[in-house]
């Protein structure tokens, strides 16, 4: 397995690859579709055009608010929402050839995490880690919990994300928390160890096993998340090299998993904008009060807009707008105002 992630990407910049492959880039201003997600209210300025909801964060989407949505519930609304898993895995995942004997040799468990108090899961997994070490001493490079230095990881603006997956690999089992449990909501945490080759320890989204096979790893959901049932079993698959390596060459995913998602996707994304700029009618009674309260919003957002550790808002957000031109759309991304002219076959 080569432990190095090809150009993951972050959602917002896979778009702008999907609307790339069908569109020329121009620069303009006026937005005729807006991709917005749950950080800031910037997109409460906008009203003539599409408004499309994106999310990597555990939100349910309102469509009050919004055309169309893209998030982790498993909830239907016609061609106007999209269950968006927070991976995109190739089929090549499912190839555990690189799985060695050896692996059952290699260092106990870790625990990277940067997030205290942040969602129930933050406490919970502190509370685990602990409850772990009483068997065996855990490392625990980041913020939280903190015993070893994080001298292997690169900083978050670096390449994290590869050298945490060459991290996870040093590892039997990798503590894999997330903030939350909801339907639907599975991320990084256990993606990446699966990745990595660690068997994780995942406590969150109880129906994980929609995508996962439950053979692949530890689901605190088949223990009623009782903690001292779930360290027992670590100390069986940690005591046990048959069973442990038995589990660590299991497929991760479900043979019925559909690996077509990132085209679907696209398509999702390509049928919006083909549609034009024609916004559904959206709160008809008026009944969400952050409409009514947008001129504070828009005095709250120029306050805040200036401020360090709010600098992201903007730069989550990105718009489309439609020209007279035929053929010719406009987005505006990351904070750049950009058009797209249909590209000709």
């Amino acid at each position: 397995m080569s432990t190095e992630l090809k150009n993951e990407e972050n959602l917002y910049s896979k778009i702008l690859k999907i609307l790339k492959n069908r569109y020329d880039i121009e620069i303009s201003d006026k937005p005729d579709f807006l991709f917005f997600s749950c950080f800031g209210a910037e997109n409460l300025k906008y009203y003539d055009c599409v408004k499309i909801f994106i999310t990597g964060e555990n939100v349910l989407p309102n469509f009050n608010l919004c055309d169309y949505a893209c998030a982790f519930d498993d909830i239907s609304f016609g061609d106007r929402y999209f269950r968006k898993r927070y991976y995109f895995p190739e089929k090549a995942i499912q190839d555990r050839s690189f799985i060695t004997p050896d692996m059952a040799n290699r260092k106990f468990c870790n625990f990277i995490y940067s997030n205290s108090n942040n969602g129930e899961g933050s406490i919970l997994r502190q509370e685990f880690c602990k409850k772990l070490m009483e068997y065996k001493h855990v490392d625990c490079p980041g913020k939280i919990l903190n015993n070893m230095s994080a001298d292997d990881l690169e900083p978050r603006n670096g390449d994290w994300i590869n050298s945490k997956i060459k991290f996870l690999n040093k590892y039997k089992f990798t503590i894999a928390f997330e903030n939350s449990s909801s339907n639907g909501y599975t991320t990084e945490k256990l993606y990446h160890p699966i990745l990595a080759g660690s068997v994780p320890i995942y406590w969150g989204n109880p129906d994980v096993l929609r995508d996962f096979n439950p053979k692949a790893f530890i689901n605190a959901n088949d223990f009623n998340n009782d903690f001292d049932a779930i360290v027992e079993y670590v100390k069986e698959l940690d005591s046990n090299d048959e069973k442990y390596l038995a589990m660590l060459q299991e497929s991760p995913m479900r043979e019925d998993f559909d690996f077509d998602q990132d085209k679907k996707f696209a398509q999702w994304i390509y049928h919006i904008i083909e549609k034009g700029n024609k916004p559904f009618v959206k709160d008809p009674l008026n009944f969400d009060m952050s409409r009514r309260l947008k001129i504070d919003l828009d005095l709250s957002y120029e306050q805040i807009k200036n401020k360090q550790k709010y600098s992201s808002f903007k730069k989550r957000l990105f718009s489309i707008d439609k020209t007279s031109k035929k053929n010719k759309i406009i987005v505006r991304f990351l904070g750049l105002k950009l058009s797209l002219k249909k590209k000709h076959a």
